[in-house]
């Protein structure tokens, strides 16, 4: 065989059989050595191929080196940037898994705090059966009193029976809920009340509901502090206003029992 051919021959094989496992700047300079090497051996001719052999190796490899540390320091910087977002995604799962964790718990105490509400109207409903409708809104618990055996037709002070009334209703309301906030609605139906002295709905609806807050104040000492009022008029009824039994039913004096109040930190911290 040709020497220049042996030459190029053994130094490929040497070359390519080293390749395994190695850097891309070990790979470049095997290669580029390789190539070097039998150019460098075609290129010398006859006795004098080894050396040129050599020659090529030295420069090839060189070249290949750095050709190879090129596609090394690549690779580390794609390996760096794919890292990175690694680790930003393996954040971003552990704040998704916090937060999924955080809304399972106040799902959880909605849940219990729904249980907890609706128990609680069902045992003011057995014991207001006869006097009173009791039903959920919201967080709020609505205790509704029918206003005609409360007040007369187009007056706002309180009758005897409704003074009864109310002190049943509001005594076994504060056997469990005297801490809480009270509100008083007034509410009325669509009938016009020109001959009765007031302006509008407004001023009846109103003047009802505040007579209850100061009779609930003066007769059973709920401070101011606790308890307020308000009216609607006729704009949330609670029947059709186009029948009589719907305006008897919309003529009427809601307790409001509000949420109990969570524990302020600022002030239990101090």
């Amino acid at each position: 065989m040709n020497k220049r051919l042996w030459t190029l021959l053994c130094v490929v094989t040497l070359s390519v059989s080293m390749l395994a496992g190695c850097s891309w700047t070990q790979r470049g300079a095997l290669i580029g050595g390789a190539a070097g090497a039998g150019i460098g051996a075609l290129a010398a001719g006859g006795n004098e191929a080894g050396e040129g052999a050599l020659i090529g190796l030295a420069a090839g490899g060189l070249a290949g080196a750095l050709i190879g540390d090129q596609f090394d320091q690549k690779n580390m910087r794609d390996l760096k940037k794919e890292i990175e977002n690694l680790q930003k995604e393996v954040e971003a799962g552990k704040r998704a898994a916090k937060e999924l964790e955080e809304l399972k718990a106040k799902y959880n105490d909605a849940l219990n705090r729904i249980k907890e509400l609706e128990k609680e109207v069902e045992e003011l409903r057995k014991k207001l059966a006869d006097l009173a409708k009791v039903k959920p809104e919201g967080e709020k618990i609505i205790v509704t009193l029918l206003a005609e055996t409360h007040y007369q037709s187009g007056k706002a002070e309180l009758t005897e029976e409704g003074k009864k009334e109310i002190d049943k209703v509001i005594g076994i309301i504060r056997e469990k809920y005297s801490d809480r906030e009270i509100s008083v609605r007034g509410h009325t139906d669509t009938d016009p009340i020109k001959y009765s002295g007031w302006k509008s709905n407004w001023e009846l609806g109103s003047a009802r509901a505040l007579n209850a807050l100061h009779y609930l104040m003066d007769k059973h000492g709920i401070k101011g502090e606790q308890i307020s009022a308000s009216t609607f008029a006729y704009y949330r009824p609670a029947a059709d206003n186009k029948t009589a039994e719907g305006k008897r039913q919309n003529r009427r004096t809601e307790i409001v029992i509000c949420p109990a109040r969570k524990p302020d930190v600022e002030k239990l911290n101090k």
